[in-house]
């Protein structure tokens, strides 16, 4: 009797899967999400033999004996080694069996190529694991498995498909090769982009293995998402119902007749050569709509499968999906991807999370920048599967300027390696780019202005009069002082917003301005929860539209893309680009008056900024341009927004910040950064000469981060519908409703750090088996959000 090898075990109907369909499945999944036409044959040859490790009796023993013992669970015997060891007896001392041997080993999750702890290359370790004639037995086994197969492949033919393989892939080296060695390295090196093209390997590897596990287990048949005619149909369908909406809108103002040109510029510029574009228009000049205009032309002009809508915060996130959805009227065929995203019911949120594993089945897809940044770096095998589906893409990245500064060179190598090699499209938005293609290294390659001349909208759409108060404020404000700024203001105006650099001069400013102020007072920042802060914008917003009195003080969680209007913005000494951010919420209608912006200065004990590096140095470059603007204002246009000052500013803030591009890192084996790690990670790789592919994937994955948090601990609040959502939490029993709550709950958290939570003491709680904290009422406030110690007469209630 011929014998049979299982790879999963489907207990609802005693079914087993066979590992050589199994490996059929994932070979052609792999080869169909691969979207290189160059890498498919090595996608294919990955998934054709990643789990001949399971043919071995012993593997095949422990199968049988997990499921007996621990329900369906295959344990955690190793059999990526062997599949690598079988490519490695075909394919010995070629890049291509060194890409498939590590795409295998790290099937299951990422590993370092070289170790950066002791130096070791994952190569020789696996092959130390298995003798010869083990290797050789499962090469065996596996060639008449698969000649048995319906593939019906003998030895001849697979040696064949390997030779095309080679051969593909060289080419694709070689091209690697070639863009890095003819631009000197100055945007980027061959390890990098190698790297890149393995991560792209390991995406369509791990995204198939898991889909065709997945759909065996629920017993499902596999959809391999849209084709490209039904994706071709959702291009033009979007371009039909968004030209007629841009043909609704006014066309009589002189604002209207400029955001009509450059929506049009942006058409044009989806028909033009290139990859990679940069719109840099002032704010109000209805990017959101050109951008999605560009994007739906490039698509269907170049038959791409998918548009990303990239923001960095999600405020502006929220906003413009709404735009987008509104726009093209398809809402099954946006995804909406970030924490605060909840849906009703159960089977809603399942197939939601089925949609976000690897955003291949819907044509739109809106997220934030952290999860673009984590499906390029983070080492999680969710960040993974969506890889490959930033190719063949249209992305606009949308506030390009707020990105951290560490991110810069991996961001520019990101940006070339996908307009290169990935057939993606990449737009840059913002009202002041930084010069990302100015770096003395690792450059992004120069972008094509999608809008030339833009002094002349700037002229068009000048909103507001810049004022430098920053020379009246001595060694700056106290906080006594910028209140009386405030109120002085808010007596010539009836709307004044204040954006401060930290929480505490926020708060601080908030509670003195008390009883001093007619109209509306208004506090904003991250110690209210989304809800909060949503509810008290409603609000704000609403007595603006009626010209009431209203004054605010917040952080600069307001400062972009908040769809609010005050006539005057008070900023705290910040970086340029905040300066530019901020006055995007002055005067946003064009009003007959021009709005009025002003520049201040607080004191470090007002603010208590010291260990806020990147407000330092911001505030450190600003002073300069300010002084450079104040010699020769001519050689500014007379115009602190001006593209000059911007550029200006930007030289100073990087000349300063350079050796931070490339994401440092300092650990107990060295200095390194990101860039090198992912690329030649010399300090544990220099010699190793008998690999090509040296890079710490895991390593780098585990140390990457967008934002740095610093330890903040998210603490569910007591506000509104928070509290029932929290005794609801507690009550519910059934783990598919308990997430569902949770993720309401996201709205309705904060987060702090580890010294505020230690202050915070008894006031916060533990449930859900320690895993959730949360807020005590009476230390969570209506107007500020969360306080460190209780509100006042709390006592009486009991």
């Amino acid at each position: 009797m011929e014998k049979t090898y299982h790879s999963h075990y489907r207990e609802k109907d005693q079914q087993y899967q066979l590992n050589v369909n199994h490996q059929i499945n994932v070979a052609r999944l792999a080869e169909n999400y691969c979207p290189l036409p160059e890498l498919k044959k090595t996608a294919w040859l990955t998934g054709i033999h990643h789990d001949d490790g399971k043919y071995p009796e012993e593997w095949q023993e422990y199968f049988e004996k997990s499921l007996k013992e621990e329900g369906c669970n295959e344990g955690k015997l190793d059999h990526s080694t062997l599949g690598g060891l079988v490519v490695n007896q075909y394919l010995p001392g070629t890049l291509l069996g060194e890409m498939v041997q590590d795409a295998i080993y790290m099937h299951h999750g990422l590993q370092d190529c070289v170790s950066i702890s002791d130096g070791s290359i994952l190569l020789e370790k696996r092959k130390q694991k298995y003798t010869a004639e083990k290797v050789k037995a499962v090469c065996r086994e596996a060639e008449v498995l698969l000649e048995a197969s319906e593939l019906k492949l003998n030895a001849a033919e697979m040696a064949e498909i390997r030779k095309k393989a080679r051969a593909d892939l060289n080419v694709l080296a070689k091209e690697v090769q070639l863009f890095a060695k003819n631009n000197n390295g100055l945007y980027g090196n061959r390890n990098f982009y190698l790297g890149m093209l393995e991560r792209l390997l390991f995406s369509s590897l791990m995204d198939a293995d898991w889909r065709d596990t997945a759909d065996f287990m629920e017993n499902r048949k596999t959809d391999t998402g849209m084709s490209q005619d039904e994706i071709q149909k959702v291009w033009e369908y979007g371009i039909i119902t968004l030209e007629n909406k841009l043909n609704e809108l006014d066309k009589t103002s002189e604002i209207a007749s400029c955001r009509q040109d450059i929506s049009a510029r942006c058409r044009n510029a989806a028909y033009a050569s290139g990859n990679l574009f940069r719109l840099s228009v002032p704010t109000g000049a209805g990017k959101t709509l050109s951008t999605l205009r560009f994007a739906l032309h490039c698509a269907k002009a170049n038959k791409k499968r998918h548009i990303f809508y990239v923001a960095p915060f999600k405020s502006i996130l929220e906003q413009n999906a709404s735009v987008i959805r509104t726009s093209l009227d398809m809402p099954d065929m946006i995804l909406e991807h970030h924490s605060d995203v909840v849906q009703e019911e159960v089977k809603g949120q399942q197939r939601y999370e089925r949609l976000i594993e690897n955003w291949d089945e819907v044509p739109v897809i809106v997220t934030t920048a952290v999860q673009f940044f984590q499906t390029l770096f983070k080492e999680k095998r969710s960040s993974i599967r969506r890889f490959h589906s930033l190719c063949d893409s249209v992305i606009i990245f949308d506030e390009v300027q707020a990105m951290p500064v560490k991110l810069l060179q991996l961001f520019n190598l990101a940006v070339n390696f996908l307009t290169q090699f990935c057939n993606t499209t990449i737009v840059l938005c913002t009202a002041t780019q930084p010069l990302l293609d100015r770096l003395p290294e690792n450059r992004m390659l120069p972008p094509v202005d999608m809008v030339n001349s833009i002094s002349a909208y700037k002229e068009v759409f000048r909103r507001v009069e810049f004022h430098d108060c920053t020379q009246d404020c001595g060694k700056g404000f106290n906080i006594s002082q910028a209140v009386d700024f405030i109120l002085e203001k808010s007596r010539q105006m009836d709307q004044v917003l204040m954006i401060c650099n930290t929480k505490s001069c926020a708060l601080d400013i908030y509670e003195q301005l008390k009883g001093k102020t007619e109209g509306g007072l208004y506090h904003l920042s991250t110690l209210m929860c989304a809800e909060h802060r949503s509810n008290v914008l409603k609000e704000i917003r609403e007595r603006l539209d009626r010209n009431e009195k209203v004054i605010c003080i917040s952080t600069q969680l307001v400062e972009a893309g908040v769809d609010f209007s005050f006539q005057c913005v008070i900023r705290s000494l910040a970086g340029l680009d905040n300066l530019i951010q901020a006055a995007g919420r002055c005067n946003r209608n064009g009003g007959p008056e021009k709005g009025l912006v002003c520049l201040i200065k607080m004191s470090e004990e007002a603010e208590r900024i010291s260990s806020l590096k990147d407000i330092r140095m911001a505030q450190e470059a600003m002073l300069c341009t300010l002084q450079a603007y104040r010699k020769s204002p001519e050689s500014f246009r007379e115009r602190l927004d001006s593209e000059e000052a911007v550029t200006l500013y930007f030289k100073y803030y990087l000349m300063e910040r350079k050796d931070e591009t490339s994401y440092p890192v300092l650990k107990e084996w060295g200095r390194s950064s990101l860039v090198e790690l992912l690329s030649d990670n010399k300090i544990f790789a220099a010699e190793k000469k008998e690999i090509r592919l040296k890079q710490a994937f895991l390593s780098a994955g585990q140390i990457f981060t967008v934002i740095d948090d610093k330890g903040l601990k998210n603490i569910l609040v007591p506000y509104r519908e928070g509290k029932g959502l929290i005794q609801a939490l507690q009550s519910e029993a059934d783990p598919e409703q308990k997430r569902i709550i949770l993720r309401k709950l996201q709205r309705y958290s904060v987060g702090v750090s580890e010294k505020t939570l230690k202050n915070l003491g008894n006031a916060v709680y533990r449930i859900e088996e320690n895993r959730v904290l949360v807020l005590a009422e009476g230390y969570y406030d209506e107007n500020v959000g969360l306080k460190e110690e209780p509100s006042a007469l709390d006592f009486l209630n009991f």
